[in-house]
């Protein structure tokens, strides 16, 4: 059968693009699933009789920008963008730009600060996510209170159906959208509704000015405190993030807990504000208080901070996110310690001030599932929860309403198979978990 396979694919992308070397196709692979091939599609043709042919045999196909999650399957095939890796039009008089799926997210933000424009969504790993999972993911940063989450950024895609049919969505436009969004509601899908294969990205004009406020707690809780300052007094610059100890070295060796404040528009506001919250800083008992101006050291730092983002969102298995409100973070944080003891010491910890949200990495061997729903009382007591799916099923837990959970699990898997009925794509992506 996989001799069959791999004739027909090759029939199909090039004999060149059809790997089945188990030491070639570990380049793109992470887990310990064995695909029968990997495939390299090179245009949305490819892409579409690839995936009709595997529908037709009922093949599984994962897919995946640059590297696949392919643990506990051992079968199906990987189907890899990284050929249609192409900027299609740079449109700057509607701030638009079309791009394949498979160019690097890296690569994409230098090609936009080369056009003299902004991409305000980050990476989630530097050196493998592509644009085209980061819309598949969907997720938030911590830039997101200032420029909304990352779906916002999606005007319309093409994409390449289950069946293999080719559906093109929305256009250039900020308004294209009556009743039902799909464009954005594809947004997070996990390619389990089909894949993207050419994307209209919305962009924004560069900001005049781009500098940063650094500063050293000896404690999360006085950092935090500071934060909330910062909030009442209406001071809400692009990013507030505060970062434990052990986490805070992969930006800037040192002692005590790292406060990293973002801020990005006009020359004079940003001055100001840099100012004012280097004030705040000093008067809540911070150290080493310091307002970056040099663009070199202002793109160390961001690459910094970067680096912990993979770090962070690199072993999801090990990563356990919740959400309250901004000002209820200092009972939050005084609550987990006592669950977890000394925050400053722990794995990781990132607090995203102005989100009220929490990244907190396990230590090996953590039961997550258990801490997790400490942690869900923790947050639902002030009003926010864990969040993702998992947020969903202890909240309906939490409820003793079983109804609550079936239901919204019933709905996802009932939209999955309405555009999957053979479920081909993504087969290792669980809308339960």
């Amino acid at each position: 059968m996989s001799k069959a396979i791999i004739s027909q694919l090759k029939g199909i992308v090039g004999e060149q693009y059809v790997i089945e070397s188990p030491d070639e196709m570990a380049k793109y692979l992470k887990g310990s699933g064995k695909p029968v091939a990997v495939v390299l599609p090179g245009n949305t043709a490819e892409v579409s009789a690839v995936v009709k042919w595997a529908n037709e045999q009922n093949i599984t196909i994962t897919v995946a920008g640059q590297v696949a999650d392919f643990k506990d399957l051992n079968k199906g095939i990987v189907l890899i963008m990284a050929r249609m890796n192409q900027v299609l039009d740079i449109d700057h008089q509607n701030l638009v730009f079309v791009v394949e799926p498979g160019i690097l997210h890296q690569e994409l933000l230098e090609k936009v600060i080369e056009a003299g424009l902004d991409f305000p969504p980050e990476p989630y790993e530097v050196e493998t996510s592509s644009i085209g999972g980061c819309f598949a993911i969907g997720d938030s940063d911590s830039k997101s209170f200032q420029f909304g989450p990352t779906r916002t950024f999606l005007l319309g895609f093409e994409m390449v159906l289950p069946t293999g049919e080719i559906m093109e969505i929305g256009n250039k436009c900020i308004k294209n959208v009556s009743g039902y969004d799909f464009i954005h509601f594809a947004v997070g899908s996990q390619g389990t509704f089909g894949i993207f294969t050419k994307l209209f990205l919305k962009l924004l004009p560069k900001p005049e000015a781009k500098k940063a406020v650094i500063a050293r707690f000896a404690s999360v809780h006085k950092a935090n405190a500071a934060f909330s300052t910062l909030i009442k007094r209406n001071i809400h610059p692009t990013r507030l993030n505060l970062l434990n100890n052990s986490l805070a070295q992969a930006i800037l060796p040192g002692e005590g807990q790292l406060v990293m404040v973002d801020l990005e528009g006009f020359t004079e506001s940003s001055k100001t504000m840099a100012n004012e919250i280097s004030a705040v800083m000093t008067l809540g008992g911070a150290s080493d208080v310091k307002i970056v101006e040099d663009a070199g050291e202002y793109e160390n730092l961001i690459n910094g901070w970067l680096k912990v983002r993979s770090i962070v969102k690199g072993n999801p298995d090990n990563l356990l996110e919740f959400a309250v409100g901004p000002l209820k973070m200092g009972q939050a944080l005084t609550q987990l310690e006592g669950l977890i003891g000394d925050l400053g010491a722990y794995p990781g910890l990132v607090v995203e001030g102005l989100l009220g949200y929490v990244n907190l990495i396990l230590p090996e061997g953590t039961d997550k599932g258990a801490l997790a729903v400490k942690i869900n009382k923790l947050a639902m007591s002030l009003g926010g929860n864990v969040c993702g799916l998992l947020g969903i099923k202890l909240r309906s837990e939490s409820y003793n309403d079983t109804d609550m959970w079936s239901e919204t699990t019933g709905l996802l898997n009932e939209l999955r198979s309405q555009f999957d009925p053979k479920g081909i794509l993504n087969p290792g992506v669980s809308l339960k978990a």
